[in-house]
């Protein structure tokens, strides 16, 4: 919003808060992901491999501020974002909380907030959504083997 209303100031007390994207943006083990929540008393989410801070979005969160921790912490909790944000608009602000990936020899250990899952429409259209600021991980399926 900064960047679009052209106020330098606002813009740079944004990037001192939230602190430059590619400096908060990183790989994130799955114990230390739940460490931070239930030492810490944090609340960071993850939905399809993404990790999301939303310690800052709680008091504003318009569904208010005990659902996410009650519903979200600690699994994956695509199902739910989902479940209650069926226009997609919520997906512009994902980028604003997006504080990295979790690592990809952890995604199996990470429990499911439901025993629903969500639709495979939600997950093209968050993954299209996501792309452009998600982190890569490198595949095995795309490694380049060189013979000599």
């Amino acid at each position: 919003a900064a960047a679009a209303l052209g106020c330098r100031a606002l813009r740079e007390a944004c990037a001192r808060k939230l602190g430059a994207f590619e400096e908060r943006v990183q790989v994130h083990r799955w114990v230390d992901v739940v460490r931070h929540n239930d030492e810490r008393g944090g609340c960071w989410v993850t939905m399809d491999g993404m990790v999301f801070d939303l310690e800052a979005w709680l008091p504003e969160h318009p569904g208010g501020a005990t659902i996410i921790p009650q519903q979200a912490l600690n699994a994956d909790s695509t199902v739910f974002f989902e479940l209650y944000h069926a226009s997609r608009e919520s997906f512009t602000y994902l980028k604003e909380f997006y504080i990295g990936e979790l690592a990809p020899e952890d995604l199996a250990a990470v429990p499911r907030a439901s025993e629903d899952t969500a639709s495979s429409d939600f997950m093209q259209q968050l993954r299209e959504f996501a792309t452009p600021f998600r982190l890569r991980h490198p595949r095995p399926e795309d490694a380049v083997h060189k013979s000599f």
